[in-house]
Parts: structure tokens; C-alpha cells; sequence
């Protein structure tokens, strides 16, 4: 009876083990990584959120907005998408101007402007980490599932000879910190896992299914392990910060990159 008594509490100490980030990023819809330069007033300008809600949801911001960190995990939403009838959407990275985005993404110059307003007629004014909506997108497609390349609803190169177009989606990062995740195994920051977004979460069915991500020339896998229901997309990851600098050098800086994945 002691025994029963002991395993009882201790499920329900591991249940309600998991971080405050984790907890947080799970309740949140929609999610935001801070980037170098940030600041409250650009993370609003960027995302669309007032500052009273961006203060709401994330109490550890000071009132001056003096203490955010790069990677920190910001929520935006606890509601519903805040893309309004975006049927996908698109984060700026570095590098991007619009012909880029227009050429990753499939959508016209015209679109884009219509749908993001914010964007001046220079195009001058992106900024990383900015979410984009796209119109005509497919953000409710599946990902590839043959082999790191795939065809997919979004042509990022114009190819000949029956090449194989790459199809991008964006992948954040997260610090588990020792919590549970939603495959009910504990999570630890330096573990080469991925939450997968909601559009791909399928109840849980690919719990421990190898997943390749590519990012540039580097290529890992990593084994599924958690939900990310603030991934951006319905086919946006997230990675364990571990595995996310084995993927990108610069992570700390770049804060939400384009990848290609599939399920091995």
C-alpha cells in the first residue's frame, strides 16, 4: 500500500515537473524568439502585438523592456492564430528582401504587399523574425515524405531536368530544461529532439519517429518527442537547443531559420 501510495506521488511529481518555459510555450498559439537588436517596441512592430499583451503574456519582461535575452521564447497568443485568415505564413531571416520571399515562396509581389501592408513600397523595412502572411500559400500541406529533398506545394528553385524542388519551413528552438514533453519523456536542452507543430502532430502517432532536418549544408536527425502548438506553420518545428547549434552556428543570433525536413 505504502508503495502504491509513493508511485502515485512520484507520477504526479514528475507530471508537474516540466519548466515554467515549457509550460508557457505549450499554452501559448503563437510564439516569437527573440533576435539581436530586439526590443518590446520592435517585437510589437514586427508581430502586431499591443504592448499591453506582450507584457500580459510574458510577466518576466521588466516595465522597461530592459531584460530580454536572445533565444528567449516570447508568447503572443494564447488564442487563436493571430494571422487573421492567413492560410500561411512566413518568417523574415536574414538576408531576405522580397524577390527573395516572393522566389522562396511562390507568391506574387503584389500579394505580398496586399496582404502585409506594414511593408513600404521599397521593401526596405524587413526585419528578422517578422512573420509574414502569404496569400495563395499552403501552410496546411504535409512535408515531404521521401528523402530530405521533396516536392512540395511551395517551388523555392526554378529547376529543369525533373530536379527536385526543396521546400522550407521555419524551425525555432526551445530549452526543455528536465521537463516532460508531450511524448511523455523527459526532455533535457542538450537532447536531439523535435516538437512538431500541430499540423503534423497526428495525436502523437510519430513519437519516437527519426525526423532529418537541413539547414544549409548541415543535415542532423532528431527523434519527435514533443508538441510545439506556437510552431509558426502548420509545418514549423521545433528543435532542443542542442540540436539546434549542431544545425546552425549562429542560432543564438538567427533566432527562427528556414529548414527542410522529413520524416527518415
Amino acid at each position: 500500500m505504502f508503495f502504491k501510495a509513493f508511485a502515485a506521488l512520484l507520477v504526479t511529481a514528475l507530471a508537474v515537473s516540466a519548466s515554467p518555459a515549457l509550460q508557457a510555450r505549450q499554452s501559448c498559439s503563437q510564439t516569437y524568439t527573440v533576435v539581436s537588436g530586439d526590443t518590446c517596441s520592435a517585437i510589437e512592430a514586427k508581430t502586431g502585438v499591443s504592448d499591453a499583451q506582450l507584457h500580459s503574456l510574458n510577466p518576466s519582461i521588466n516595465s522597461g523592456c530592459t531584460n530580454l535575452g536572445i533565444g528567449q521564447v516570447l508568447c503572443l497568443s494564447t488564442g487563436g492564430s493571430s494571422t487573421g485568415g492567413c492560410t500561411s505564413t512566413y518568417t523574415v531571416v536574414s538576408g531576405d528582401t522580397c524577390s527573395a520571399i516572393e522566389a522562396k515562396t511562390g507568391v506574387s509581389d503584389s500579394a505580398l504587399h496586399a496582404a502585409n501592408p506594414s511593408i513600404n513600397s521599397g521593401c526596405t523595412n524587413l526585419q528578422i523574425g517578422q512573420v509574414l502572411c502569404l496569400t495563395g500559400g499552403s501552410g496546411g500541406s504535409s512535408p515531404p515524405s521521401g528523402g530530405i529533398d521533396g516536392l512540395g506545394e511551395f517551388s523555392i528553385y526554378s529547376c529543369s531536368f525533373n530536379e527536385l524542388n526543396d521546400v522550407f519551413y521555419s524551425a525555432t528552438y526551445y530549452d526543455p530544461d528536465g521537463g516532460i514533453g508531450a511524448c511523455g519523456s523527459v526532455l533535457q536542452n542538450n537532447d536531439f529532439i523535435v516538437a512538431l507543430g500541430e499540423g503534423n502532430w497526428d495525436g502523437g502517432a510519430h513519437c519516437g519517429q527519426t525526423v532529418n532536418v537541413q539547414y544549409q549544408s548541415n543535415t542532423i536527425q532528431v527523434t519527435v518527442q514533443d508538441l510545439c502548438p506556437g510552431c509558426q506553420g502548420a509545418n514549423g518545428i521545433d528543435l532542443a537547443e542542442g540540436a539546434m547549434a549542431a544545425l546552425d552556428s549562429n542560432y543564438i543570433n538567427d533566432g527562427v531559420i528556414s529548414v527542410v525536413w522529413s520524416f527518415a
